[in-house]
């Protein structure tokens, strides 16, 4: 053999062995990555952050992430570079609003029920013969034409996958559309299986939580899920813009809206304590009343009174805070979550409590006190009829630097667009119709 023969050979090695080593590389760099993902407590946060670094990974153009639920895959997360350059909102186009079936006729059916990656750089070839297809309803509704597609499940270990990834259109050095390669498809693959288990904590927890808040609606049927979801969105968009407006650090502001949508949602959970005839009364309370009401504050703040996690931390500041007014005439005020009783630095010369006023209120509790009275008057209750948008809005404006921080009344407003959308995307069930004597 020659020389030429050997070397050829050794070059030939030597090329394999650092492919391998870049491979090798890869997969710790996407472990690292995922390892990342388990501080991610919020659902919302957790899938933006899978789908924007599976993107990263593969250049993709765009990219889906399906949830598998009552047996139908839910179209949650979505981001498209195009659209987000050519349409004004692309949430507002009507697949994102949609969901698929789970069977094999769609390529994330097919995917969700054989548990196995599927790559297709050219979706005009796919064969006839096959059991899935392209669907080209998203593409016509959108102008959007979808090339290359990689759909992966994301699975564990239980019997059906958590959801779908999809990945679509991946872009070369120059911007132009290219393909998938079979090492895009094996460090995608690792990537969806450990995000997976990043996504199970994550809804695990959320499952917890809105339970919790469906036990107090035993008591009051009013304290939904719906609005739970609804003040908890809502909250975090409004502290999103307040903490860019005053210039809070990436760390925190991220930590906080981590945080923030599940601690949101337990606002009022210390309602489990207060009688249900209060609670559903359709008629002004009573001062007696009143105060047994306004007790639900420390009840629920006796739940987190010995607080393990910043989530519990976070959560405790928000029940004791968010019926606090800027103006100091709000309640709890300063008193002791044990026993109730005033906190001496801070009672009136009559002895009274004396209520927390200005930036004594925790950002948190100003941001849920906003999201809260704005859900309340936004939506049927047995005391009231729903508000039209517009007055709601008003009376929001005009209790700004008596109710609220004039500020986070600023954020608010800057939201409107997003008002209908968070209660279309969070409906309230039916109630029964009250018998209404005035209103409370």
């Amino acid at each position: 053999m020659s020389r030429n023969f050997f070397w050829g050979l050794f070059l030939e090695k030597m090329s394999l062995d650092s492919l391998a080593r870049t491979h090798v590389e890869k997969l710790n760099e996407v472990g690292q990555l995922v390892s990342s993902f388990n501080d991610i407590f919020d659902l919302n946060l957790l899938l933006e952050k899978i789908l924007s670094s599976a993107r990263a990974m593969t250049r993709c153009e765009a990219g889906t992430i399906y949830l598998l639920r009552d047996r139908k895959l839910v179209f949650a997360k979505s981001q498209n570079d195009y659209l987000n350059r050519v349409i004004e909102d692309p949430t507002e186009l009507p697949f994102f609003n949609r969901n698929l079936e789970v069977d094999r006729s769609t390529l994330a059916g097919y995917v969700a029920l054989e548990r196995k990656c599927l790559t297709i750089n050219d979706t005009t070839g796919i064969d006839p013969e096959a059991p899935y297809r392209h669907y080209t309803g998203f593409d016509n509704e959108s102008s959007y034409v979808c090339q290359a597609i990689m759909t992966i499940p994301m699975a564990t270990t239980g019997a059906e996958p958590l959801g779908v990834l999809q990945l679509i259109n991946p872009l070369g050095e120059e911007g132009l559309l290219t393909c998938f390669s079979e090492e895009d498809e094996q460090i995608l693959t690792f990537f969806a299986g450990y995000a997976a288990l990043a996504l199970e904590k994550s809804m695990t927890m959320s499952s917890a939580i809105i339970h919790s808040v469906e036990i107090v609606s035993v008591q009051d049927p009013q304290e939904t899920r719906a609005h739970a979801q609804r003040v908890a969105v809502l909250a975090t968009a409004i502290y999103e813009k307040w903490a860019l407006a005053h210039k809070v650090g990436e760390e925190e502001r991220l930590l906080t809206m981590n945080l923030l949508p599940l601690a949101a949602m337990l606002h009022d959970v210390g309602k489990i304590h207060i009688p249900r005839a209060i609670l559903t009364k359709p008629a002004r309370l009573d001062p007696q009343e009143r105060v047994i009401m306004e007790g639900h504050v420390l009840a629920g703040a006796r739940m987190y009174a010995q607080p393990w996690t910043p989530l519990d931390e976070m959560t405790l500041k928000i029940i004791m805070d968010h019926h606090e007014r800027w103006d100091g005439q709000g309640y709890p005020g300063w008193v002791d979550l044990l026993t109730g009783q005033p906190v001496p630095e801070h009672m009136g010369p009559d002895g009274r409590i004396l209520g927390k006023r200005g930036e004594e209120i925790s950002i948190y509790g100003r941001v849920v006190a906003v999201a809260d009275v704005f859900d309340v008057l936004s939506s049927r209750k047995f005391y009231k009829e729903a508000f039209d948008q517009a007055l709601s809005i008003q009376i929001m404006e005009q209790e700004s630097g008596h109710h609220f921080d004039p500020q986070v009344i600023e954020s608010f407003l800057a939201l409107k667009p997003l008002l209908n959308k968070i209660r279309s995307q969070f409906p309230e069930p039916q109630i029964p119709e009250p018998d209404r004597e005035n209103n409370r």
